[in-house]
């Protein structure tokens, strides 16, 4: 089915259901996602390895000057949402990190000590946050850990990592982008 453009808000009564192959993409090399072919799936890595996803930079405004608000070509990509799991414990870095040096993180980290039964620790990004670091151990990384992404403003992504880690845990958050 080829890609359909409202105009209008969507109303389902009943839910809507995201089933089939096309919900999870495989994606285990080095990859600068974009809203076409990740946003709304699950962005799955089950490599050891390591590997950097590049989040698209944000556009909150891209109305063309003559069809205003009503540009269906509009490139906005304000509100579009990005689901990364890892169903592996890394061995090399799993890193996301914003396209550019005007693009920052807001959210914070949850991950659980795998070392003992029942400690976790929480993390939030420092206001020049643009990176997320899992490391298969202190920051994160050991299996199924999940990362969401939400283009929230023309600067800001709202994220959410929830993981498990060992070791003496430490934050996944940094500036290293420039």
């Amino acid at each position: 089915m080829a890609n359909t453009t409202f105009s209008g808000p969507v109303i389902s009564k009943n839910g809507f259901y995201s089933t089939g192959p096309g919900n999870v993409v495989d994606a285990d090399a080095n990859t600068s996602l974009t809203v076409a072919d990740h946003a709304g799936r699950i962005i799955h890595n089950d490599a050891a390895g390591a590997v950097t996803y590049t989040l698209p930079a944000l556009n909150a405004n891209a109305n063309a000057a003559v069809a205003g608000d009503v540009d269906y070509n509009n490139k906005s990509n304000i509100g579009a949402k990005f689901t990364i799991v890892s169903s592996i414990t890394k061995t090399g870095s799993l890193i996301v990190k914003v396209a550019n040096a005007n693009d920052i993180m807001t959210g914070m980290a949850t991950i659980v000590d795998t070392d003992t039964a029942d400690n976790m620790e929480g993390f939030m990004t420092a206001a020049t946050s643009d990176t997320i670091t899992l490391n298969g151990s202190t920051t994160g990384g050991v299996t199924h850990a999940t990362i969401e992404c939400v283009a929230l403003s023309s600067t800001q992504w709202k994220v959410s990592v929830n993981t498990g880690g060992t070791g003496d845990l430490a934050t996944p958050f940094s500036a290293t982008v420039s």
